[in-house]
């Protein structure tokens, strides 16, 4: 069986390569003749929600790391040559207060939906975010131990995390990203809660998918919330919101099931944006792992006890409970729980062997984000904690995740070289 596909989006903002503060330049950025050199189908860098936001989407799918990292190496090369020209730098982080950007008209179409159902306050949290997600072939004979599988890999949040401080310039948890997107109470869409657990059958999970539909065209076809929306235009219409979401990319799930693009993705949303060297160990965390699963016929069940193990005989993943709680120490504190931190060196040991040889080094910042924490609890360390930060004190953090980009991106560069 031939090895999975998988392809990256990958968001980042502009922030002014002096200060440090949002610099709602995407549409220069975008618009500038670099971003479409004519060596590809489409533009290198797509617009996203806010006017300070560029997302990188891999050209095509590949199962190759090496293949990948060289696409990202030449995204980041027309990305620094546009910044320097508009004096600006490409941030992986989401918005930490140093400066506010504004919703990007051409997201309107989308907004309108959001606001309507969750309102104005809910929608200005959800911009200030930005993450990657990771495209994984979908194989149709084991789509629901590639669903369970993938959903185990929540905690690993605590890898990539990046927004230990909020758009509030707040410090309270590792993780503000997922806070937002998955909360029952504080995240965004706590009105209509998604569900996140594993599946029996894939037609349990073309159910929820139908249900979450289902109701946010109700919420958007209420009077009421249609009223309270004064942004919303008249011309907007159910038939309009049903026209600019359907069933496949509603909602924020943390696996979207993806029928549409290729032979079948699944789409993994959970991680924050981060540095480069970073982007590409999540992906080759999650191509080894699903290499295992896959190419080796591994089975794949639920523990009933809460303890997970990775073995080529049979993979048993966390109970419902204890894959919540470990999501919980991701959230709260990174890396620093012990049975999280043993967990993850399990996992990324397991998928290593998913990988060619020669490409097993792309996991390596894992391995060193075990040892060191991660970088959302690396920023607080170097800023100090505090439970709220000054304008300036967020712009600091901004850029010491600009130089830790810079050295990631070299790191990558050593990586992409030929190897014996």
């Amino acid at each position: 069986m031939k090895p999975s596909q998988i392809a990256v989006e990958y968001e980042r903002g502009l922030h002014n390569a002096n200060t440090f503060r949002v610099a709602s330049l995407a549409a220069q950025f975008l618009s500038h003749p670099l971003n479409n050199d004519g060596k590809r189908e489409s533009d290198y860098f797509v617009e996203e929600g806010t006017d300070h936001q560029t997302e990188f989407n891999s050209p095509k799918p590949t199962s190759s790391l090496t293949e990948l990292c060289q696409d990202f190496l030449k995204a980041e090369e027309i990305s620094d040559k546009i910044c320097a020209e508009l004096g600006v730098v490409n941030i992986p982080i989401s918005e930490t207060g140093a400066g506010l950007a504004k919703i990007n008209p051409g997201v309107m179409h989308r907004i309108h939906g959001y606001q309507t159902i969750f309102g104005k306050e809910a929608v200005q949290k959800l911009i200030r975010i930005s993450g990657i997600h990771i495209h994984i072939d979908q194989f149709s004979d084991r789509s629901v131990d590639q669903f369970n599988a993938l959903t185990a890999l929540r905690p690993t949040i605590a890898f990539t995390s990046t927004s230990s401080i909020s758009h509030e310039r707040k410090n309270s948890v590792n993780c503000h990203r997922y806070i937002t997107i998955a909360d029952p109470v504080e995240g965004v869409f706590a009105k209509i809660p998604e569900q996140r657990g594993y599946i029996s059958h894939i037609e349990e999970l073309n159910t929820r998918d139908k249900r979450r539909y289902d109701a946010w065209v109700t919420e958007f076809a209420s009077s009421w919330n249609r009223h309270v929306n004064d942004e919303l235009p008249l011309t907007y219409n159910l038939e309009t919101f049903k026209q600019n979401f359907k069933i496949e990319n509603t909602g924020y799930p943390d696996i979207r099931s993806r029928p549409s693009i290729g032979k079948g993705t699944y789409e993994l949303r959970i991680n924050d944006t981060i540095p480069l060297d970073i982007v590409l160990a999540q992906a080759a965390l999650v191509l080894g792992y699903n290499n295992r699963i896959i190419q080796e016929s591994i089975p794949v069940t639920v523990s009933l006890l809460g303890r997970p193990s990775f073995h080529s005989r049979r993979i048993v993943l966390p109970s419902s409970e204890k894959l919540d709680e470990y999501t919980s120490h991701a959230v709260k504190s990174g890396l620093q729980n012990p049975e999280l931190n043993q967990h993850l060196y399990n996992l990324i040991q397991f998928a290593e062997q998913g990988l060619p040889e020669s490409e097993q080094h792309f996991l390596q910042p894992f391995y060193n984000l075990l040892s060191e924490g991660n970088l959302a609890s690396q920023l607080l360390n170097h800023l100090g904690h505090k439970p709220y930060y000054s304008p300036a004190e967020s712009a600091l953090a901004n850029q010491w995740m600009w130089e830790r980009h810079k050295k990631g991106v070299a790191d990558v560069q050593e990586r992409a070289k030929p190897r014996n």
